[in-house]
C-alpha cells in the first residue's frame, strides 16, 4: 500500500509540474491528399486549366501555373487581362478556369455561352463568411482562403471528377 502511494505520489508531481510539449503542425497535416495523391490522377487525365492573374496575389499566378504544369502534370496557363480571356475561351477549350469572386458572374455568362463544359471556379481570399456561402450555393466548387497548390489541386479533382459522372 505504500509503494502505491509513493506512485502515485511521484506521477501526480511527474505529470502536473511538467510542460507538455505541443507538436509541430500534425494538426494541420493532410493525409491523403498531398502532391502524391494528385500527381498519377493528372497524369492519367491532364486538365486544361486557365487562371486569371487578378484573382490571385501578385505574382502568385504564375506560380501556380508553373506548379500544376511542371510538379502536378495539368495543362494551365495564367492571363492578366479580362478580354483576353474572353477571346481566348471563345478559341479555345478549357477545363477550368480560376478567378476571383467579381469576375466570376461575368465569366460564368460568357464560359456559358461559348464552351459550356468548362467550369469557372472562383478563388475567395478573406472574404466573410456570409459571401463565401452565397459563392457555395452559386458555383459547384470555389477555392476558399488557399495556403497552397494542393487547395488548388482539390478544386481541379473536384471539378474533373464531376464532369467524369457527366461523360
Amino acid at each position: 500500500m505504500r509503494k502505491l502511494v509513493v506512485v502515485l505520489i511521484t506521477t501526480s508531481v511527474i505529470q502536473f509540474g511538467m510542460q507538455y510539449a505541443d507538436a509541430c503542425g500534425d494538426k494541420t497535416m493532410r493525409v491523403k491528399i498531398g502532391l502524391r495523391y494528385y500527381q498519377p490522377l493528372a497524369a492519367k487525365h491532364p486538365s486544361k486549366i486557365l487562371i486569371y492573374s487578378a484573382a490571385l496575389p501578385p505574382g502568385k499566378a504564375v506560380e501556380l501555373r508553373d506548379f500544376l504544369n511542371n510538379k502536378v502534370g495539368h495543362k494551365a496557363a495564367a492571363m492578366d487581362d479580362l478580354g483576353s480571356i474572353k477571346n481566348d475561351l471563345r478559341t479555345s477549350h478549357y477545363d477550368l478556369v480560376l478567378t476571383n469572386l467579381a469576375e466570376a458572374p461575368e465569366l460564368q455568362k460568357h464560359v456559358e455561352s461559348f464552351t459550356p463544359q468548362t467550369v469557372v471556379v472562383p478563388v475567395l481570399f478573406k472574404q466573410p463568411k456570409s459571401e463565401a456561402k452565397a459563392a457555395q450555393k452559386q458555383y459547384k466548387v470555389i477555392v476558399n482562403n488557399p495556403t497552397d497548390g494542393i487547395d488548388f489541386l482539390i478544386a481541379v479533382a473536384r471539378v474533373m471528377n464531376s464532369q467524369s459522372k457527366k461523360g
